[in-house]
């Protein structure tokens, strides 16, 4: 609509309400998090777009003394705002105050030496063909996005130009158009500096040239006989009163140790972090019923059992290490209230009985699940919280019960009834027999966790891993990620999965931290079958 009224000089006000929220949302975003996480936000700030692993990298590289769980804290915060699977970004404002603080900070030298990393950092992703730099894109070809120019690296800097135009070349108009507007709301105190992201030549050419029209957009204006042209407008944004955002919360819980004999002789009281996940009328609205996920920290392990354990199985071999990424894991497997919740959100590929289980409590841990059926529950979760919820990989599953220990069980060299819910009447070791209870247990009844804070990781139901089954560990990943051996559509995948941490049915050999159940195939179910959720980097369901 045409504006009628004359011109008249005003202040720029809406300039001025955005630099007033720029500044309150750091200012909230300092309250809640601390001063720490605000530091690794400042440096957040100079890529275009984030990723978790490029968000652990920058921390590990500038500011070594921020805790890793403000990774979190900076991504799911409102200083940043999903542009994908694990693919964030910032407003423009946000991004261009955070980045004057950090030269506040540290210094102007910072932005060169953060150019310079981010050069390094997509030149870790090169692969060397036929003498020719290739990114390593896979299906994620937004790492073009994700670095300023810099003349200290002008070779590498033309190779990934290069790679650039070979991939825009593929890439479809909504998708260029998309990383058009993400280049024009790069920072005003970067252009000041002469740092350039790069994608900005090119986006100004389509920005200042004809417009971007997809094959519908065309074909439509054909059939009219119309041409397309360009208008601007205004979006508004509303941005409630406490800048709605996630923050990590604490929990505290009991850990013991017992000896060979089965005997507590040591006690300690511990503390995690977790973030509620809330199942209610409103997404992201507190209510009653939540999952609660832990922060697990990343680190290395040995997977699998070592020679000497007694009663393993040559599945479990052979014993390699394993970096694993942080991530987030449910503190107990899913419950049948949980269940019951999502079972009645729209259906993505299959549909759930809402009410499987053989042994009823809303506490009680979901059973009688298939692979598919806890896949499905994932993403049902995935698309109502808009987070990337999935079965935890087999190797993130093992380090996430071993918490550190690297005995049979995270108790100790045995277990007990006492302290989890399996077939008693079979002991391990020298360890005593004690109750078989020959059902599921209420999650979290014997309140005693492992050091990472989790609950009924021995016992109680066995939980559904994503991996395929394999054998042994020969050519096992080291890095903590799924093991497919072909198709990762999982609505179509066949054949064996696998089960971790034992059930109620079990006997002591079957809950250990390394034993694996490789008997299930993927549309099994059984009164001892059941799941927990992850959330975090690196994953993806469809």
């Amino acid at each position: 609509m045409a504006n009628v009224f004359p011109p008249v000089t005003q202040p720029n006000n809406k300039e001025n309400l955005k630099d007033d929220l720029t500044t309150r949302r750091i200012r909230v975003f300092e309250g809640r998090y601390g001063t720490n996480a605000l530091l690794l936000a400042y440096h957040a700030a100079f890529p275009l777009t984030l990723t978790s692993d490029l968000l652990y990298c920058l921390r590990e590289n500038f500011v070594p003394d921020v805790p890793w769980y403000a990774v979190a804290d900076v991504l799911l915060s409102g200083l940043c705002q999903p542009a994908g699977y694990d693919l964030y970004e910032m407003e423009a404002k946000t991004r261009d105050g955070l980045l004057r603080r950090l030269c506040k900070q540290f210094g102007e030298q910072r932005l060169k030496q953060l150019a310079n990393f981010m050069c390094e950092y997509i030149r870790n992703r090169l692969q060397v063909e036929k003498n020719d730099r290739a990114l390593v894109f896979g299906q994620r070809p937004d790492w073009t996005a994700l670095a300023y120019l810099s003349s200290d690296q002008q070779e590498l800097i033309n190779a990934i130009k290069q790679e650039l135009q070979q991939v825009l070349a593929s890439t479809d108009a909504k998708e260029r158009i998309r990383w058009a507007v993400l280049v024009e709301s790069y920072a005003d105190l970067l252009s000041e500096k002469g740092f350039e992201p790069l994608l900005l030549q090119w986006s100004q050419q389509i920005i200042d040239g004809e417009p971007i029209q997809d094959e519908e957009e065309k074909e439509i204006a054909a059939t009219m006989g119309v041409s397309l042209q360009t208008f601007e407008f205004d979006v508004a944004a509303i941005i409630p009163d406490d800048e709605a955002g996630e923050q990590l919360q604490t929990f505290e819980f009991d850990t013991v140790t017992v000896n060979a004999r089965g005997k507590v002789i040591h006690k300690e009281r511990n503390q995690a972090f977790y973030f509620p996940e809330f199942l209610g009328e409103a997404v992201g609205k507190p209510s009653a019923l939540q999952i609660e996920m832990v922060a697990i920290r990343g680190g290395t392990f040995e997977m699998g059992s070592p020679p000497d354990e007694p009663q393993r199985y040559d599945d479990e071999s052979p014993q390699h290490t394993v970096t694993v990424q942080p991530f987030f894991l449910a503190k107990y497997p899913v419950t049948q209230a949980q269940w019951r919740f999502v079972a009645q959100l729209p259906q993505v590929n299959q549909e759930l009985d809402p009410d499987p289980s053989r042994f009823k409590g809303d506490d009680r841990p979901v059973e009688r699940v298939s692979w598919y059926d806890a896949v499905e529950f994932c993403l049902r979760l995935s698309q109502y919280t808009g987070r990337p919820y999935s079965l935890p990989s087999e190797a993130e599953w093992e380090y996430a019960a071993r918490a550190g220990t690297t005995t049979p069980f995270h108790f100790g060299k045995t277990i007990t009834s006492e302290l989890a819910n399996y077939d008693a009447g079979y002991t391990y070791g020298r360890g005593p027999k004690g109750i078989y209870r020959e059902e599921t247990t209420e999650v979290g009844s014997f309140e005693i966790a492992n050091a990472f804070g989790l609950y009924d990781m021995h016992g109680n139901v066995d939980e559904w891993c994503l991996d395929d089954w394999h054998d042994n560990y020969e050519d096992a990943p080291t890095d903590g990620s799924l093991w497919f051996d072909n198709n990762d559509n999982l609505s179509q995948k066949q054949g064996v999965a696998v089960l971790r941490g034992g059930s109620w049915i079990s006997d002591p050999i079957g809950c250990r931290s390394a034993s694996r159940n490789f008997n299930p195939w993927r549309d099994d179910i059984n009164g001892c079958f059941g799941f927990r959720v992850a959330c975090g980097v690196g994953r993806t369901l469809k």
